[in-house]
């Protein structure tokens, strides 16, 4: 039976100071329960209501709540009916495989940090390696923006100029998203390396900026006004061109 203290519990995850303290996290609707099912991620507890079970049987293992209940737990405001408490996994050493690696540089938007892995694994990218003052990759909108990439995809926090230097080092080639570069539709080498995308406001911060040896940008429209890209966007393009 659902206790008041596993009520309290799994809302507190809403909070970051929570989520740390606990390791734990919470995943919400009916697709993204079913990817997470299909993961190697831990599932802790799994709550779902008379209603929803009714129309998706096959999350019969699922602990019955009330609707009201569930509406003390859930995040959203219409909650889906289907909730589940997830343990944050260890990060492990970082070992990228993929020809290119997706880097974020200061990425502080949830949707935007959500999307970016969901779309690097759109064009398989699996490997993607963020500053450590990146959005948390467990907060609730992080989460549900990617998708269920979340659960596919291999995502490390670093250290994220050293990351880069070493990889330097090493004669990896570097791709930064910049306002002036080489033209990403021009570019005559399919790439291979990593591709730093900067945050939201400030671009690719003054201390990643010597890492990079090839700085690419995406052409824009003449008379076009727009000083630039949101992130998500931006690495979307560079992504599908880079990778094609």
């Amino acid at each position: 039976m659902l206790t008041k203290n596993t009520i309290k519990q799994v809302a507190s995850l809403r909070q970051q100071k929570f989520r740390k303290e606990l390791g734990l996290f919470v995943v919400e609707g009916r697709k993204m329960t079913e990817e997470l099912l299909h993961s190697d991620f831990e599932t802790v507890g799994l709550y779902a209501t008379e209603a929803f079970l009714a129309e998706n049987p096959s999350f019969s293992d699922a602990e019955t709540v009330s609707e009201m209940q569930m509406e003390q737990m859930s995040g959203q405001d219409t909650p889906p009916g289907i909730l589940a408490v997830v343990r944050i996994p260890q990060q492990a050493e970082i070992k990228t495989t993929s020809r290119l690696v997706l880097a974020l540089d200061g990425i502080a938007n949830p949707g935007n940090m959500g999307t970016l892995i969901r779309t690097a694994e759109w064009f398989g990218i699996h490997d993607v390696v963020c500053s450590l003052d990146c959005v948390e990759l467990w907060n609730p909108k992080t989460v549900q923006a990617t998708m269920g990439s979340l659960f596919r995809m291999k995502v490390w926090k670093t250290d994220l100029t050293n990351y880069l230097q070493q990889a330097k080092n090493k004669g990896q080639a570097i791709f930064g998203a910049l306002l002036e570069g080489e033209d990403l539709f021009r570019m005559s080498t399919k790439p291979e390396g990593i591709l730093v995308i900067g945050s939201e406001s400030h671009g690719i911060r003054p201390e990643v900026l010597p890492c990079i040896t090839h700085p690419v940008t995406i052409p824009r429209a003449g008379g076009s006004a727009t000083e630039s890209l949101n992130a998500a966007v931006a690495g979307a393009i560079l992504m599908a061109e880079m990778t094609k």
